[in-house]
C-alpha cells in the first residue's frame, strides 16, 4: 500500500473511531507511523480565484482536523478511489502508479448533516536534509462543501477476501514458475493476513486497524500491505515475459490491482456510520472537481 494511501485509510479508521465515541488517547496518534516522514500534515479551505486556490488554514494537524470536525457535526468519513482508466498510450492505472499522479485518485468525504465535504491531499517534497527524515509537507485541501453525499453501496467483504483469496493463490503460483520468490512470498503473505485472526502483527503499518474493526476488514486492510507490489522500476509493473506467460501476468497483475484496491476502499469504510441511513440522505447527482493541487 502506498504512503499516500495508508495515511488516509488511517485518517477514516481513526476519525470513525473517534466520532463513534469509541475509548482512545486522542483524535488522532501524534506518533502514527503514517506521519512518520511528515514535516506536517495540515488541512485548509479552499476558494478558487480564476486559475488559482487561496487556501485559509482550517487545521494544523489530524487530530484538530477530527475535532473541527466532530464540533462542526460530522459523524462519518470515508475514502474515495477514482480510476483514470487508460491512457493513450494504452497504460493503465497500475502501470502508472509508481508516477507522480498516476493510479488514479484519493479523495477523503466527511458527512454531516449539512451533506457532505470533500477533501484531496498534495504531498511536496521540502527539506531533504533533515537529520530526522520528515521531507514531506502534507497539505490536504476542501475542494468541495456542502455537497450531496456520495452514493454508498453495502460492500460485501467476505466476496472480496474470497476473491482477493483466489486471486493471490494463482499468482503467487506464477510468480513460482518464473523464479520470483521474493514477489512469491508478498503474496503468499496476504494470503497470511487473509486467514489470520490478528493480521497486521509484522506489517509496517501496524496501527491502521482498530479494536472494533470486523476481522475480514482487518484481514482486507492487511493483505493490501504485504501483497502491494506495484511501483516503478524494480516493481512487479517492471517485469516482461514471452507469449502467453505476458498475458498471464497481465490479466493476474489487473486483477489484483483492482482488487487491492476495492479491498482498501471497503475495508476502510466499513468503519464510517451508516449517515445515509441514519438521516436518510439520498445521494444525488454531483459534478465532480478539477485537481487543486
Amino acid at each position: 500500500m502506498q504512503g499516500t494511501v495508508a495515511q488516509i485509510v488511517a485518517l477514516v479508521v481513526h476519525g470513525n473511531t473517534y466520532f463513534r465515541g469509541a475509548e482512545q488517547a486522542a483524535a488522532f496518534p501524534g506518533d502514527h507511523s503514517t506521519l512518520t516522514f511528515c514535516e506536517f500534515v495540515k488541512f485548509v479551505g479552499l476558494t478558487r480565484s480564476g486559475e488559482n486556490w487561496s487556501e485559509t488554514l482550517f487545521a494544523q494537524d489530524p487530530a484538530s482536523w477530527l475535532e473541527e470536525l466532530r464540533e462542526s457535526g460530522v459523524y462519518a468519513i470515508r475514502m474515495i478511489y477514482m480510476p483514470r482508466g487508460q491512457n493513450l498510450s494504452g497504460a493503465t492505472d497500475r502501470m502508472r502508479v509508481g508516477f507522480v499522479g498516476g493510479g488514479g485518485r484519493w479523495l477523503l468525504e466527511t458527512t454531516g448533516s449539512n451533506g457532505s465535504d470533500y477533501w484531496e491531499g498534495r504531498w511536496e517534497v521540502g527539506d531533504q536534509s533533515r537529520a530526522d527524515k520528515k521531507i514531506w509537507r502534507v497539505t490536504y485541501g476542501r475542494i468541495a462543501a456542502n455537497q450531496p453525499p456520495s452514493p454508498h453501496a453495502a460492500s460485501d467483504l467476505q466476496s472480496l477476501r474470497q476473491r482477493l483469496t483466489k486471486n493471490l493463490t494463482d499468482i503467487a503460483a506464477f510468480a513460482h514458475r518464473q523464479k520470483l520468490d521474493g514477489f512469491a512470498n508478498a503474496f503468499e503473505a496476504g494470503l497470511s493476513d487473509l486467514a489470520s485472526s490478528s493480521p497486521d502483527a509484522d506489517l509496517h503499518h501496524n496501527d491502521l486497524l482498530t479494536a472494533d474493526m470486523p476481522l475480514t476488514a482487518a484481514q482486507l486492510l492487511s493483505a493490501a500491505q504485504s501483497s502491494w507490489v506495484f511501483g516503478g522500476m524494480g516493481s512487479w509493473n517492471d517485469l516482461g515475459f514471452d507469449d502467453d506467460d505476458q498475458k498471464t501476468y497481465e490479466d493476474l497483475s489487473e486483477d489484483l490491482y483492482k482488487l487491492l484496491n476495492d479491498s482498501i476502499v471497503s475495508a476502510t469504510n466499513s468503519t464510517a456510520l451508516l449517515a445515509a441511513a441514519r438521516l436518510q440522505l439520498k445521494p444525488q447527482k454531483r459534478s465532480w472537481w478539477r485537481f487543486w493541487a
